[in-house]
């Protein structure tokens, strides 16, 4: 059983649903299709946590937030 340490979704973004942060992993519901989710390793959860915290208090985008850490690797799809 996974334990989700945080659940975002009522989120302002017109791609990105719902985010879940567990101890090492972060899921990605997007709007495109709620009915899957994407789950994504993360090395250092806590300073990507923190990445997204400041995202939204910015009124950041989230999608722009996770699409360039899938690019960098800091993201890695878990297939």
């Amino acid at each position: 059983m996974v334990k989700i340490n945080g659940i975002f979704d009522d989120l302002n973004s017109s791609a990105v649903k719902t985010v879940k942060f567990t101890e090492n992993t972060v899921i990605i519901t997007y709007n495109s299709n709620t009915n899957k989710e994407y789950e994504f390793n993360c090395e250092n959860v806590l300073e990507f946590t923190q990445s997204f915290l400041n995202c939204i208090s910015n009124k950041e985008s989230v999608g722009k937030l996770l699409h360039q850490s899938i690019k960098s690797g800091a993201l890695t799809e878990n297939k």
